[in-house]
C-alpha cells in the first residue's frame, strides 16, 4: 500500500451538477465540515489510524502511547473514540478494532462526513452495481438482504438462485420509499451516490447509511480516490480487512501492467477517441442531435487515458469543461453534432445503461452484461449505431458499444481500461488476456464459480 502523504486542511463545499446513470441531472448544494487534515489522497480515514498510514495495527497502538506520553504530537485520526481527547480509551478502541471485538468504528465517509458505524452487522442493503459487487468481493453475500432494481435484475448471478430468490428489490433508491426500506430492518445501507446520503440517514434513523465513495474512482491514481478508501474502510466495517487489501492490490497490479505499456506511447502516436454514451443518444435515436462527451473526471475518460488514448474531449470541450467544471463535478457535456463529425476521431466507445439507479429501464439500450448470454441485442445496437449517416467519420468496427458494468461496477474503471487498451492498441497489448483478467474478477473476487465471460455474458459489440 502507498505510504502516508502530507495531510491538508479541507472543507468540502460541493456544488454538484450530477449526471449519474439514470438519476437525471440536478443541482445540489452540499456543505460538509471535515476534520482538520481531511484529504482524499492522504492516510486511511478511520479514527484510530494514529500513525497516518493505510492500516489500523499495532503500530497505531504504539503511536497512541507515544502521543499520550507526550513524545509525539497528536495526529488527525488519533482520537479513535471521538471523545475529544487522546488517552488510554483510544488505545483500547484501536486494539478492539484489531482484535475484531469493537462495537463501533468512527470514520470519515466518502463525502467527508464523520460517522459512527455499529459493527454488529447481519442485514445489508446495497445500492447499485458497485456496492453490490463490493459485498460479493468481501464475501458478504449471505448478509445482503436487499439491492436496488438494477443489480436485482442479475441477483442470481451475484448471489446464486437460492439466495437470489430471497433478495428484496429496493427499486428506486434515487427517490426511496422510506417506509418500505425502514421495514426491512437493515443494519447498514450502502448508498451509490454522495448526493442524498444525509437525507436518507435522516429518514432511516435506525440504519447506518454509508456512502463509501464507490461512485468516484480515480483510474489513473486510485490511491488518491475515495473509491479505494471506500474498499479499505469496508474491510474494517465488515471484518474483511485482508480481503479488501488483497483486492486493492489486485486492482493496482492491473493498473500498473497497463501503465507500463501505455506510458511508452508518444503523444503523436496516440489514437483519438470519443468517449460518449449509447443510451438516449444519436446512436439509438437519429432524432437526437446532441452528443454526450465525457470529461476527465469521469472514469471512462480516465480509463482511456490509462490505456494510452487521446480523448477527443480535450479538443472539443473548453479546458474548464474538460477538467470537470469549476467545482470538478461535471461528468459529461452535451455538444451539437458539428464538433463531433468534423473532429479527427479514430475510435468511439459508447457507455450503455439499461437498468438505472432511478429504478427505470432504458428500453433503447440493448440487453448486456453478466445476465445476458446472447449477443444478438448488442450486435443489433452496434449495427444500428454504425449505420447512422453521421457516424461515417469513423470505421464501423471502431465503434464499440460497451456494457455499463465497466463504469458502474466495483473495478473502478480499471477493467474498462484493459478492454479499451486491447481494442485501440491490439499489437501493444497482445499479451494481455482480457478473458483471463475478467474471469478472475468474476470467479475469484465476485465468487461466481463456473462463469466464463467469453460465453456467458455480453460486454462489448463488436467483441474485443
Amino acid at each position: 500500500m502507498p505510504a502516508a502523504m502530507n495531510t491538508k486542511t479541507a472543507a468540502v463545499v460541493l456544488v454538484a451538477t450530477l449526471a449519474m446513470a439514470g438519476a437525471g441531472a440536478g443541482i445540489f448544494l452540499l456543505t460538509k465540515s471535515a476534520p482538520e487534515g481531511y484529504s482524499v489522497d492522504t492516510e486511511l480515514q478511520i479514527f484510530g489510524n494514529a500513525n497516518g498510514d493505510w492500516k489500523l495495527d499495532g503500530d497505531d497502538v504504539d503511536f497512541l502511547n507515544s502521543i499520550i506520553s507526550g513524545s509525539s504530537d497528536r495526529t488527525t485520526y488519533a482520537d479513535a473514540n471521538q471523545d475529544g481527547v487522546v488517552d488510554a480509551s483510544d488505545v483500547e478502541q484501536v486494539q478492539a478494532v484489531i482484535d475484531r471485538t469493537a462495537e463501533y468504528l468512527w470514520l470519515v465517509d466518502g463525502d467527508g462526513n464523520v460517522k459512527k458505524i455499529g459493527l454488529d452487522i447481519s442485514r445489508i442493503g446495497a445500492e447499485y452495481y458497485s456496492n453490490t459487487e463490493l459485498m460479493c468481493i468481501l464475501q458478504l453475500q449471505d448478509e445482503v438482504v436487499a439491492v436496488d432494481n438494477a443489480p436485482y435484475q442479475t441477483r442470481n448471478f451475484y448471489f446464486g438462485e437460492e439466495k437470489g430468490s430471497e433478495i428484496t428489490n429496493l427499486v428506486n433508491m434515487n427517490a426511496p420509499n422510506y417506509e418500505f426500506v425502514a421495514g426491512l430492518d437493515l443494519d447498514v445501507l450502502l448508498t451509490f451516490s454522495y448526493s442524498g446520503t444525509e437525507a436518507k440517514q435522516e429518514m432511516l434513523q435506525d440504519v447506518d447509511v454509508i456512502y463509501l465513495g464507490m461512485y468516484r474512482p480515480d483510474v489513473l491514481e486510485p490511491e488518491k480516490s475515495e473509491y479505494l478508501q471506500g474498499i479499505l474502510k469496508a474491510g474494517y466495517i465488515f471484518d474483511r480487512v485482508e480481503r479488501a487489501e488483497a483486492y486493492v492490490e489486485w486492482l493496482l497490479d492491473i493498473r500498473n501492467d497497463i501503465a507500463s505499456i501505455s506510458s511508452g506511447i508518444a503523444e503523436e502516436d496516440k489514437v483519438n477517441v470519443l468517449m460518449t454514451n449509447y443510451s438516449n443518444s444519436y446512436f439509438s435515436d437519429e432524432n437526437i442531435m446532441d452528443w454526450s462527451v465525457y470529461t476527465k473526471i469521469d472514469p471512462q475518460v480516465q480509463a482511456l487515458l490509462l490505456a494510452g488514448g487521446h480523448p477527443v474531449a480535450m479538443d472539443i470541450l473548453t479546458e474548464e469543461q474538460y477538467n470537470g467544471g469549476l467545482s470538478r463535478t461535471l461528468y459529461a457535456v452535451k455538444v451539437g453534432s458539428e464538433p463531433i463529425v468534423t473532429a479527427d476521431i479514430d475510435f468511439v466507445f459508447c457507455h450503455s445503461v439499461r437498468y438505472t439507479y432511478g429504478g427505470t429501464v432504458v428500453t433503447s439500450t440493448p440487453e448486456h452484461g453478466y445476465g445476458s448470454g446472447d449477443s444478438a441485442d448488442m450486435d443489433a445496437a452496434h449495427a444500428m449505431a454504425a449505420g447512422r449517416p453521421m457516424t461515417d467519420f469513423v470505421d464501423d468496427d471502431r465503434i464499440y458499444i460497451m456494457a455499463g458494468d465497466f463504469r458502474n461496477g466495483a473495478t473502478g474503471g480499471i477493467l474498462h481500461a484493459a478492454y479499451i487498451a486491447k481494442a485501440i492498441y491490439p499489437d501493444r497489448f497482445a499479451d494481455m488476456d482480457l478473458v483471463a483478467i475478467h474471469n478472475e474478477y468474476v470467479n475469484i473476487w465476485l465468487g461466481v464459480s463456473g462463469y466464463d465471460v467469453s460465453t456467458d455474458g455480453v460486454f462489448t459489440s463488436p467483441g474485443i
